[in-house]
């Protein structure tokens, strides 16, 4: 009897121990105005004298030496230096070639190149912006930067970073989308999670999770150290705070600008029919397996109220993991409609793009994703020891880098280049999973559906 106690006493220790490390590495940021607005505190237009998240996320990231991640309007200041001192044909590519890269991270409207272009950086268009991006406008609009200023296009982009597994496309989506983005243009994010690892960690602190309104759920830490058990815990374990949404254009009502979302797939999906104009079948309707809809597919329906609907249109850019199994190469015409949605997405992806939406995108292979896909992408990420997609792969258009230039980069972690059409250059990134401690998984789970699952 005093050995099943002691046995009992040792689980909960455990338990305990996995939930403190969490409190420990995961303490929210709860004084931005995006965590005041989501608590509660105040209208949105009376919380605009506190910081936003992204005035504050990078310095949350060091590396091994404790070096801070630097605000990107340093980094450019640094980049024109060089230049000014060595010459521009001795520059940083980034800086040379800013349609290669600077075009992509830095998103200007028309309003704002226009006072840009003409010098009037104390309009209020600009001087009201938070400070991070504010000084990254007021570099553009200086002279000597006038090449970077006219390789800007307005409106979303698209980034799709390819590598094999553990390559690096995680850690680049975290600073890149979720770091990078919110500093520089006050971004709104949202990353769809997949259920059975949550890839966003590193900004758990500073994000919220959309849950959906009346689905039961069920988080597990699950410890790499084997002394220590599978614990269930609460979303707010790891992340600053949730919201619940009913649908997808729902939740658009409810992001604020400059937040970063967490995005929990609704295993009802309510109301991606009717966006997506195809079929998505729960698993308590169906009556056999592939009658059920992936968990994947709500990103289908995300991406067409984002582009159709006008509740939200300040800048927003969603992160889609594993996007090669989400839009497939020779899609089916299935249960699922499977072929009406992936021919959907590039479509979905162009009007999104004219509102302010830009996606960054994941996955192992380029050549295995829809071929209308590969052509609406601006954007090609092409990490170390990975091969660049062939010049004669369709839709692909020009591939301006070779594998011997790719593996110049291989010695070191958080390296790759980023391309397009004739540009490319070499971009870097700290890693973001040093700043904490747990070492695991976090995983979600919907039980109801997978007692659904288990009936068919």
């Amino acid at each position: 009897m005093s050995k099943s106690f002691s046995s009992r006493q040792k689980a909960e220790n455990g338990k305990q121990e996995v939930i403190d490390q969490l409190h420990e590495d995961f303490e929210a940021w709860e004084t931005s105005r995006q965590a005041r607005y989501h608590a509660g505190e105040k209208s949105w237009a009376k919380l605009s004298r506190h910081h936003d998240d992204g005035e504050r996320i990078y310095r949350e990231f060091t590396d091994s030496d404790g070096n801070s991640l630097k605000p990107f309007h340093k980094k450019l200041k640094s980049l024109e230096r060089t230049a000014q001192i060595s010459g521009i044909e001795n520059a940083h590519p980034v800086y040379r070639y800013p349609s290669a890269y600077l075009d992509a991270l830095i998103h200007v409207d028309d309003a704002e190149m226009w006072a840009l272009e003409e010098g009037r950086t104390d309009d209020d268009i600009i001087a009201e912006q938070p400070s991070t991006r504010r000084k990254v406008l007021e570099w553009l609009a200086k002279p000597e930067n006038e090449h970077v200023l006219r390789a800007m296009g307005d409106g979303g982009t698209d980034i799709w970073a390819h590598s094999k597994p553990g390559g690096g496309k995680t850690s680049f989506a975290n600073v890149i989308a979720g770091i990078r983005m919110p500093e520089i243009n006050n971004e709104t994010l949202l990353w769809m999670l997949t259920l059975d690892e949550l890839e966003c960690l590193p900004l758990a602190p500073f994000m919220t999770v959309a849950v959906p309104k009346g689905v039961d759920y069920e988080v597990h830490a699950k410890p790499r150290n084997p002394t220590l058990p599978t614990t269930e815990i609460s979303l707010t374990d790891v992340f600053r705070d949730t919201v619940e949404y009913r649908n997808p254009r729902d939740l658009m009502t409810k992001v604020v600008p400059g937040g970063l979302y967490a995005v929990l797939p609704d295993p009802q999906f309510r109301g991606c029919e009717k966006l997506t104009q195809a079929t998505y079948t729960p698993a308590h309707e169906a009556e056999e397996p592939a009658e059920v809809t992936p968990l994947r597919d709500v990103n289908f329906a995300f991406m067409e109220t984002r582009a159709k609907d006008d509740e939200f249109l300040h800048p927003t850019t969603i992160v889609h993991d594993e996007f090669s199994d989400l839009v497939p190469l020779n899609p089916e015409a299935d249960e699922n409609d499977q072929n009406r949605k992936v021919k959907g997405y590039p479509v979905s992806q162009g009007k999104g793009r004219k509102k302010n939406l830009s996606t960054v995108t994941l996955s192992h292979s380029v050549a295995r994703v829809d071929e209308g896909v590969r052509e609406k992408t601006r954007w090609f990420v092409t990490m170390p020891k990975t091969s660049p997609p062939a010049a004669s792969l369709s839709g692909i258009g020009n591939v301006p880098i070779n594998m011997s230039y790719v593996n110049r980069f291989a010695d070191r972690t958080g390296r790759a280049v980023i391309w397009r059409n004739r540009h490319y250059a070499p971009v870097e990134w700290p890693n973001p999973f040093r700043n904490y401690e747990f070492r695991g998984e976090i995983s979600v789970r919907y039980p109801r559906r997978e007692e659904a699952l288990d009936a068919l």
